[in-house]
C-alpha cells in the first residue's frame, strides 16, 4: 500500500505539483521532502532509551497510525473546503497536518525496524527489503495512472477537485497499510535489566560513532547522500517550466520508474543477499550522480513536448536508485548493529538523518537565487562526495575484522 502512497503523494513528483497550484514559493517546494524524510527519521532516537524497555512495540506503532490516518483524512477535508476560496490557508493546514503525519510515523519508524528484525534473519532481509519494494512497485504502476489520470484536464476535474480526489484514494491506501502491519503477531524481546536514561543514551551514542569505525563511515555517507537531495523535489517542476513538458506526463513518469523499480529489484535484492549491502549501496549512490547530469544534459536541447518520452531516462535511474536505496539502507544498518543495540543504532542514526535531510531546503531559495543549473551542478558535486564515501565503506558480512575495529 505505501508503494502506491509513496507514489500517488511523492514529495518529489506530486505534492510539488499541489503547492506550486496554489501559489507556494520554491522554498515551500523544497521543504516537502525535508518533512516528509526529516519527521520520519528524528523523532526516532529521542524516544529509543523508552522502546528499549517494551518487550513489544506493536502498540506504539499501532497508536502512531491511528494520528496518520485521521490527519490524511484532515487534509483531504481541507482540500475540499479551502482551495479554492482561501489557498494560503490550505497551505498552511497543508503543511501542519504533513508534519504531524511525518512525526507520526518517524515514532513508528524504530518499532517496524525492531519487528522486522525480530521476524527476518539477517540472510534473509535483503529479499525482505526487495520483495516488499517490489510488491508496492506493482501498486506504484496504479498509482502512475491514477495520477495520469487526475491531473489530465481531458480526463478529470479541474485543480483544486482533482488533487481533492487523489488525496482520499491516497488515504484509503494509508489506511490499509498502517491496519495491515498493525496486525503483525510481534515476538517478545529482550528488555534490558537497567532503564537507560536520554542522557545515558546519548552518552552511549557518542561513544558508538567514536569506537564503530565502520558505523561511523556508513552514518557519514548516509548524510552525504540526503543532502545530495537538495535538487529532488525540483525535477517534475523542471520538467514542466523549463523542459515544458506536459504536467500529465509525471504519471507516466511515475510508471516508468516503477517499471525500472520492478526489473532491477529482483537483481538488486540477490546482491545484497549474496554479495552483501556495500555493493548496493554504491549502486544507490551512483544512480545520484547520474540524475543531475541527466537533467543538465536535457537543458541544453530545445524545450518542448517531444521531450516529454526522452525525459522518463531520468526516472529509470530514479527508479534503479531508489530501489538500490530501500534494501541496502536499512539491511547495511541492520547487519553492523548489535541485537542488544539495535534500538540505539536505528534511532540514533535516523535522528541524525533527520537533522540532514532539512539541509536540502535551502535549494528552494538557491533556484530562486542561480536558477535550476546551479541547484543541479550543486547536487552533483555533493552526490559525488556521497559516492567517494560510499566507496570506503566496510562489507560486514565478508570482513573477518570486527567492525568496531575495522578501518
Amino acid at each position: 500500500m505505501f508503494g502506491f502512497v509513496d507514489s500517488a503523494a511523492s514529495p518529489y513528483l506530486v505534492l510539488p505539483l499541489f503547492i506550486n497550484a496554489l501559489g507556494g514559493s520554491n522554498l515551500l517546494i523544497g521543504l516537502l521532502p525535508a518533512i516528509a524524510n526529516g519527521t520520519w527519521y528524528f523523532p526516532q532516537f529521542l524516544i529509543s532509551h523508552r522502546l528499549q524497555r517494551l518487550p513489544r512495540k506493536i502498540g506504539v506503532y499501532a497508536g502512531a497510525g491511528f494520528i496518520r490516518i485521521v490527519c490524511w483524512a484532515l487534509l483531504v477535508a481541507a482540500t475540499f473546503l479551502f482551495a479554492r476560496g482561501n489557498p494560503a490557508a490550505l497551505l498552511a493546514i497543508f503543511f501542519l497536518l504533513y508534519t504531524i503525519y511525518g512525526l507520526a510515523a518517524g515514532f513508528a519508524g524504530t518499532p517496524f525496524m525492531d519487528i522486522v528484525a525480530k521476524t527476518i534473519p539477517a540472510e534473509r532481509r535483503g529479499s525482505y527489503f526487495g520483495n516488499r519494494d517490489m510488491v508496492g512497485a506493482l501498486t506504484a504502476i496504479g498509482a502512475g495512472w491514477v495520477v495520469n489520470y487526475f491531473l489530465s484536464p481531458d480526463l478529470s476535474a479541474t485543480f483544486p477537485l482533482n488533487f481533492g480526489f487523489l488525496f482520499a484514494t491516497v488515504g484509503v491506501a494509508v489506511a490499509i497499510g498502517l491496519i495491515a502491519f498493525a496486525l503483525i503477531r510481534e515476538p517478545a524481546g529482550s528488555v534490558p535489566q537497567d532503564h537507560t536514561t536520554f542522557r545515558e543514551q546519548l552518552r552511549a551514542a557518542r561513544n558508538m560513532v567514536r569506537e564503530n569505525h565502520g558505523y561511523r563511515r556508513y552514518l557519514l555517507t548516509r548524510i552525504v547522500l540526503a543532502i545530495a537531495d537538495i535538487a529532488t523535489p525540483f525535477y517534475a517542476i523542471y520538467a514542466i517550466k523549463v523542459l515544458q513538458i506536459p504536467a500529465e506526463m509525471v504519471g507516466a513518469y511515475i510508471g516508468i520508474a516503477t517499471v525500472a523499480s520492478l526489473i532491477t529489484n529482483p537483481l538488486l535484492s540477490r546482491a545484497s543477499d549474496r554479495r552483501g549491502n556495500r555493493i548496493v549501496l554504491i549502486g544507490a549512490a551512483s544512480g545520484m550522480v547520474v540524475m543531475p547530469i541527466i537533467a543538465l544534459a536535457f537543458g541544453l536541447i530545445a524545450p518542448g513536448a517531444t521531450l516529454g518520452l526522452p525525459f522518463g531516462i531520468m526516472f529509470i535511474i530514479t527508479g534503479i536508485t531508489r530501489t538500490a536505496a530501500n534494501i541496502s539502507y536499512p539491511s547495511y544498518l541492520l547487519e553492523i548493529a548489535p541485537a542488544s543495540e539495535r534500538s540505539l543504532y536505528i534511532g540514533f542514526t535516523n535522528t541524525m538523518l533527520g537533522i540532514a535531510t532539512f539541509i536540502p531546503v535551502i535549494g528552494g531559495t538557491l533556484l530562486d537565487w542561480f536558477g535550476f543549473r546551479a541547484v543541479l551542478l550543486l547536487a552533483l558535486a555533493i552526490a559525488a562526495g556521497a559516492w567517494w564515501l560510499a566507496r570506503g565503506m566496510i562489507e560486514p558480512r565478508h570482513s573477518r575484522v570486527d567492525v568496531r575495529e575495522a578501518g
